[in-house]
């Protein structure tokens, strides 16, 4: 599924309106989690390093099937089948309107952001090979038409299994795969890796030896409708994932959803955006109240119609996380990205590549991106993560 959403403004006073947003760090004056969840970037060989200190060796091995919680659950599974095939609907119904169309797109700038945050996250995280040197095997949950395939050209990949709930997604996926010739192998499946078993979808052949990166960009919301649902698909991330191995995803960021209906000024507000995007939810609650199930509808130009989404609920994330066995290596907002990659030598050719950045700001010694202001919200609206799993 590829989903792309809205996002929050400034909400400085003089002195941070002096400064380009894009260089501004990740610190919602509205936040609720401490500041020390927004971490900077490491390097793999960092990243090594962070891990044997953090080991635990009095940790007792996890049995191979790693259980839920049995606790007991406030919402009920009886809206899921609906919610997955709106979400399905949708998707099916999206045509691809070819390379062309594409550059076409009112919303082209945004597209090639979101890219570049992605290509990203594959440059800093993804390891640099797999335990055996023979390539890496790489897990893409919410695959969607497979537009990230090429964004692992250059990481040594041996195989992936790709993996959506939209069949013609995976049929515009497969296709992609072909013709683009990559010198890997490609296994696709329909399927909804959030709330079924990944064993009860892909054949046990696949599934080992286990993935070295497990991937979920853009689509992580729709599985957070309930707790179950929630456990279902982080188990499935770290069920199958190799001791060591990486979890990369983005998803919209709670705090400034919370940010931006607060930004209204109305106590009883439902909805904010502008005439690119707009997010609409059905109740407000408070921040935390909810941890699962509280649901908006998204709104896009050229790309997202009111589609059912749901707040993902970071402490609750991060929380089953550690259950299962993944420990946070990286979270930060779109625009610390943005900031963050640019003092990367080959992700700064990337954004100079894919027209990402504004060069007429950049010559000035600033970091802007090649976007709207009110596309700058939807863009700003995301975050993206990377997890590791426990090497026990």
């Amino acid at each position: 599924m590829i989903g792309v959403e809205a996002a929050s403004e400034s909400n400085g006073g003089d002195d941070e309106a002096s400064v380009p947003a894009s260089t501004q760090a990740y610190a919602p004056k509205w936040r609720r989690t401490p500041a020390r969840s927004v971490l900077h970037p490491m390097t793999w060989k960092e990243a090594n390093e962070w891990k044997m200190q953090t080991h635990n060796p009095l940790r007792k091995q996890q049995d191979a099937e790693i259980h839920g919680s049995t606790r007991s659950r406030k919402h009920s599974d009886q809206a899921t089948p609906e919610l997955a095939h709106n979400v399905a609907s949708h998707y099916n119904q999206r045509q691809d309107v070819g390379t062309e169309a594409r550059k076409n797109s009112p919303i082209i700038g945004l597209k090639r952001f979101n890219n570049w945050v992605k290509s990203a996250l594959i440059n800093l995280y993804a390891p640099p090979e797999s335990e055996d040197q023979k390539g890496i095997r790489i897990l893409d949950l919410g695959c969607g038409k497979g537009g990230d395939l090429r964004k692992w050209d250059q990481q040594h990949v041996s195989e992936m299994v790709m993996l959506d709930i939209a069949d013609v997604s995976i049929q515009h996926a497969r296709s992609r795969y072909t013709e683009s010739s990559l010198p890997w192998d490609a296994h696709f499946f329909v399927g909804d890796g959030f709330r079924t078993p990944l064993d009860q979808l892909v054949p046990q052949h696949l599934l080992r030896p286990m993935f070295d990166v497990v991937t979920m960009q853009f689509c992580l919301h729709y599985g957070w409708d309930t707790e179950e649902n929630a456990r279902t698909m982080l188990t499935n991330v770290a069920k199958w994932l190799r001791p060591g191995g990486i979890f990369i995803g983005t998803i919209p960021d709670e705090e400034t959803l919370f940010g931006r209906l607060e930004e209204t000024g109305d106590a009883t507000a439902l909805e904010f955006g502008n005439d690119e995007y707009k997010v609409e939810f059905d109740i407000r609650y408070a921040q935390g109240d909810m941890p699962f199930g509280n649901k908006y509808h998204f709104w896009l130009k050229d790309a997202v119609d009111n589609v059912p989404e749901y707040v993902v609920d970071w402490r609750m994330l991060e929380s089953i996380a550690n259950e299962v066995g993944l420990r946070l290596a990286y979270k930060a907002r779109f625009d610390q990205i943005l900031v963050d990659g640019y003092q990367n030598k080959h992700l700064r050719h990337l954004l100079r590549r894919m027209n990402v950045l504004d060069q007429s700001v950049t010559a000035d010694g600033s970091v802007a991106p090649n976007v709207t202001p009110s596309l700058w919200e939807a863009c700003t609206l995301y975050v993206g993560f990377a997890f590791q799993k426990d090497d026990f």
